[in-house]
C-alpha cells in the first residue's frame, strides 16, 4: 500500500490538495494510505488528519500572534514525530511554506522523499529562501512556467504542473450566464454596464483602499451612467466593514454588495478595478477588462522596494512580462487617476480586444490540469525512489 503524508494549513490549501489527492488515487488505482493535516475536502478523500486543520492558523495581531507561537511549535514538533513513525513513501506539504518546509526539512533528515507544492514568490522577492528549499525539498511543484528555471539553476528538481485557477475556470465566460445568476439584470434591468470592484478580502485592505475606490466610482459613473457596481466580498464580518465606510461616504451611484460570489461577479462585469493580488490573476483567466491597485504605508513600501525583484505586482503582467493591465500604485493610487485610467480602458474597445487575446495566452499558458500532472510527477519520485 502506497503511504502519504500530506499537510495543508488554511482553505485554499485544502482545495488544492484534495483535487492532489484525488489524482493521485485515479492514477495509482490501489489503495493509499493518508495521514497528516487538512480540511473538510480532504478528509472526504480519505485523509486522517493527525490534528485540525485550523489549529496551523494564527488569527490577529501583537500579542495574539505572539502567544500562539509555543503552540504552534509544539504541534509542528509532535506532527514531525507522527509521520516519522507512520513512515510514508513521501510527504507532500501544500503551500504554506514557512510551516511545511521546516517539515520537510526534518523528515529528509530521516531519508523521507518530500514534495513541496505551490513555490513560494522567490522569483518575486527574497530569492535567498531558494537555499532553505534545497534543505528541505527533494521536489518542488511549480504552478508558473519561469519557476522552473530558477530552481534548476540550484540544481533542484521542479516541475511545472500549471495553475488550478485555469483549469477550474471556463475558457469562454458566458456574461449574460452570471447576471441571471446574480439576479442583476431582473433586479437592474436599466443598468447597461456592470463593473466589479474588488477592494480586498483583509481588513486592513479594505480600510486602507475601499474610499479611494468609492470616490473612483463616483467620478466613472458621471461618464457612465446607468452602471451598476457590484463589492464582492469574503464574509459577512468584511461586508459590514465595507457598509460602514460607505455609510460615511457620499455615494452617487448604484451598487450591490455581494458575499462569496467574488468570482461569479467577476464574471458577470464588463471591468474590473480591482487591488492587487491573486485576485488579479483570477480576472484575467475571465478575460474581463481590468485596472490594478494597491497602496501600502510609507515604511512598507520603502521595505519592499528593497526586496521586490519583479517590475510589475499584477500577476497576470508578470507572467506575460508586460503592463497589460495598468498598474496604479501608492501616490498614483487616487480617485482621479483610477477613474481616468478606468474611462480610458471603458472608451479604448482595441486596448480591451487586445488585452482580452493577452488574457486567453495567459490561460492556454497555465491551463495543464494542475491536479492529474501533479500527482503524475509525484508518483514518478516514489518509483524512481523505490
Amino acid at each position: 500500500m502506497l503511504k502519504i503524508a500530506i499537510i495543508a494549513g488554511e482553505v485554499s490549501g485544502d482545495i488544492l490538495a484534495a483535487n492532489l489527492i484525488q489524482s493521485l488515487q485515479e492514477i495509482y488505482q490501489k489503495p493509499i494510505e493518508l495521514i497528516g493535516v487538512g480540511g473538510e475536502k480532504m478528509a472526504s478523500h480519505g485523509l486522517r488528519s493527525v490534528f485540525a486543520m485550523d489549529t496551523l492558523s494564527v488569527g490577529g495581531y501583537g500579542f495574539d500572534i505572539i502567544r500562539a507561537v509555543p503552540k504552534i511549535l509544539w504541534l509542528r514538533q509532535q506532527i514531525i514525530g507522527q509521520i516519522i513513525k507512520f513512515k510514508p513513501d513521501v510527504f507532500i506539504g501544500v503551500d504554506a511554506p514557512d510551516f511545511n518546509l521546516y517539515v520537510e526539512r526534518k523528515l529528509k533528515q530521516h531519508g523521507i522523499k518530500t514534495v513541496h507544492y505551490v513555490s513560494p514568490t522567490i522569483w518575486a522577492w527574497r530569492y535567498e529562501r531558494i537555499f532553505k528549499i534545497k534543505k528541505s525539498t527533494d521536489l518542488m511543484l511549480c504552478v508558473f512556467p519561469m519557476e522552473v528555471a530558477l530552481y534548476e539553476k540550484e540544481k533542484i528538481q521542479a516541475k511545472f504542473v500549471g495553475h488550478n485557477l485555469a483549469d477550474q475556470i471556463e475558457l469562454d465566460i458566458d456574461t449574460e450566464y452570471y447576471r441571471n445568476k446574480l439576479h442583476l439584470n431582473t433586479d437592474t434591468p436599466l443598468h447597461s454596464n456592470i463593473f466589479t470592484i474588488l477592494v480586498g478580502s483583509r481588513k486592513n485592505e479594505i480600510i486602507r483602499l475601499s474610499k479611494i475606490f468609492i470616490l473612483t466610482c463616483n467620478i466613472i459613473v458621471k461618464h457612465c451612467p446607468n452602471s451598476l457596481f457590484l463589492f464582492p466580498l469574503v464574509d459577512q464580518n468584511t461586508c459590514n466593514l465595507l457598509t460602514s465606510i460607505l455609510a460615511k461616504t457620499r455615494i452617487d451611484f448604484k451598487y450591490k454588495i455581494l458575499i462569496d460570489k467574488t468570482s461569479d461577479a467577476i464574471k458577470a462585469s464588463n471591468m474590473v478595478l480591482a487591488k492587487s493580488g491573486t485576485v488579479t490573476l483570477e480576472v484575467a483567466l475571465c478575460k474581463k477588462p481590468l485596472i490594478i491597485s494597491y497602496k501600502v504605508a510609507k515604511l512598507t513600501e520603502w521595505m519592499l522596494r528593497r526586496k521586490l525583484t519583479i517590475k510589475y505586482v499584477g500577476q497576470a503582467n508578470i507572467l506575460l512580462n508586460e503592463e497589460v493591465a495598468r498598474e496604479l500604485l501608492q501616490d498614483e493610487a487616487n480617485p482621479e487617476n483610477l477613474a481616468r485610467a478606468f474611462i480610458e480602458l471603458y472608451d479604448d474597445k482595441a486596448r480591451q480586444a487586445y488585452m482580452v487575446s493577452k488574457f486567453y495566452e495567459l490561460h492556454n499558458m497555465l491551463r495543464r490540469n494542475a491536479g492529474f500532472s501533479a500527482a503524475k510527477a509525484i508518483l514518478e519520485l516514489v518509483k524512481n525512489a523505490s
